[in-house]
């Protein structure tokens, strides 16, 4: 079973203030014995054959990946190429995976409450998307992911956990084990198939509030700079 991460963010991000570099976070991913890792910032491709190399002497398998937007609306873009960034609408969309077959499209915290989140888009574009996020952000509680997951279970589409990192001491919030060998290809057919198992648990409400404060107190900085 390979340990996968498709939702983390670094330093270069297109939105927030984050503190780790890239490598920093591929030495983390090995530290916690990763297999693959997809850096996902917003609106912004993080990735070069430097960083390839760099994760595949860590073990790592880097797959590039962005955290694009539609309307505001936040979606992950895994085993995409630059020309991701230009992607601003559902048809953009429908004719940029007609062009890049390989690519796999994640849909995020969907139910989340926010403008950031695709709500009723989701459903309405489903056959866009590949898989369907379980976020790390729910507590015992409070569990947004509830409706992501009938969502998922009525298409018939494979649930992904996720960290949705943006400190290294969180990339082990949630993340999938996959029952493939280590290539792209293998693994995206695996995912699809199901053949994986989420790994994540409820997290408390002072995490989730230090979690939103501390990175909102990160943004306002880079503001200012």
């Amino acid at each position: 079973m390979l340990k996968c991460q498709f939702h983390c963010h670094t330093a270069g991000d297109g939105a927030d203030n984050i503190p780790h570099t890239p490598k920093q976070l591929i030495n983390e991913a090995h530290k916690l014995s990763y297999n693959v890792v997809s850096i996902t910032c917003h609106r912004k491709v993080v990735f070069s054959k430097q960083l390839k190399q760099y994760a595949l002497k860590k073990g790592i398998l880097l797959i590039p990946g962005c955290e694009f937007e539609i309307n505001k609306k936040h979606i992950l873009g895994i085993n995409i190429t630059k020309e991701i960034e230009k992607v601003d609408t559902f048809e953009k969309l429908k004719n940029y995976k007609k062009k890049n077959k390989k690519c796999f499209i994640i849909a995020p915290h969907p139910y989340f409450p926010g403008k950031t989140t695709l709500q009723g888009d989701l459903e309405s574009n489903i056959d866009l998307f590949d898989a369907i996020e379980i976020s790390f952000c729910y507590t015992k509680s409070k569990n947004y992911n509830k409706k992501a997951i009938e969502i998922a279970q009525k298409y018939n589409k494979p649930l992904i956990a996720t960290a949705d990192c943006h400190d290294l001491k969180e990339l082990n919030n949630g993340y999938t084990l996959i029952n493939s060998p280590l290539n792209t290809e293998n693994i995206f057919d695996a995912i699809k198939k199901q053949k994986t198992k989420n790994i994540h648990t409820p997290k408390s409400y002072l995490h989730i509030s230090n979690f939103i404060i501390r990175q909102g107190i990160r943004n306002l900085f880079k503001r200012k700079s």
